[in-house]
């Protein structure tokens, strides 16, 4: 029998995790989706509510199309990023008290299996749930936003506005310019979700509102860093950073860098975790 990981048995300990807090991720769902509902739908009311028209190169356009979609795209992704890490800080949740950390560790399955039916959880079965809430509330936008304006035609989310072609050199109606970008700012979310998992294995109470204390004063301190060290170079006469920038190459290989440096430091936060996760049995926790 394998003693690290197995999938019949990791089944059963996923199954058994959903079938416990199913009404918990029911609430969590109708939350988020009852945010999406009210926020999705403000942003298209107030753009209808301000229509007006402009010719671009003989052609007349309106201010709602395009910018209406990105606008939402906008939303959307910061839902994403909130809900995200919000969801991720309950990593613990199963585990938050003496009674139900003994009873979850007493589950006849590896402690890998346990972590990585958690991870899998605030991690995958978020997105799906998110994709899933946000399409219901794309649905309910264009009812309500129709009722209200019965002669505007209203269109779902464009998700080919995500990530500009090639080339592309039009009006800002895209959400990111250039798939590299794209790609580095998914890696960024990726570590930021990786923060909040290790978190949660430090605090078992207010987990959400100890990170994000935590990585704030963390994120201030480097800035306050990177700004000392950018002064102190120019006053000595010199650009240490744009030389050291400039010597990566183009922004693509710049990009690149930055999506390698994220996933590396995500994958250590995740393996850290998982450490803490083991020894949830006998450590103090905050």
């Amino acid at each position: 029998m394998n003693n690290t990981f197995n999938i019949s048995r990791f089944a059963l300990v996923l199954g058994k995790d959903f079938q416990e807090g199913w009404k918990r991720y029911s609430l969590q769902f109708l939350v988020m989706l009852g945010i999406m509902i009210v926020v999705l739908t403000w942003i298209s009311l107030y753009a209808y509510s301000n229509i007006h028209t402009y010719e671009y190169n003989g052609i007349t356009y309106t201010s709602v199309g395009e910018q209406l979609n990105l606008s939402l795209l906008v939303a959307g992704t910061f839902m994403f990023l909130g809900f995200g890490i919000v969801f991720t800080s309950t990593l613990m949740e199963p585990m938050r008290s003496k009674t139900q950390r003994i009873s979850y560790l007493s589950i006849p399955a590896t402690d890998f299996e346990k972590f990585f039916s958690r991870w899998l959880i605030v991690s995958v079965g978020y997105v799906v749930a998110f994709f899933i809430a946000l399409w219901f509330a794309d649905a309910l936008r264009i009812m309500i936003t129709s009722m209200r304006y019965p002669g505007v035609d209203v269109s779902f989310l464009d998700f080919s506005k995500m990530i500009a072609p090639e080339g592309y050199t039009g009006h800002a109606e895209y959400l990111s310019y250039s798939r590299q970008v794209f790609v580095a700012l998914l890696s960024l979310y990726i570590f930021i979700q990786s923060l909040f998992v290790l978190g949660a294995t430090f605090w078992e109470k207010a987990s959400f509102i100890k990170t994000f204390s935590a990585v704030a004063i963390i994120v201030t301190l480097f800035i306050l860093l990177c700004r000392w060290a950018i002064i102190h170079s120019y006053a000595n006469g010199g650009d240490g950073f744009g030389v050291m920038i400039e010597s990566l190459g183009d922004e693509n290989a710049q990009m690149l860098v930055l999506t390698c440096i994220f996933l590396f430091l995500a994958i250590v936060n995740w393996v850290v975790a998982g450490l803490r996760f083991r020894e949830s049995e006998i450590i103090q926790r905050w």
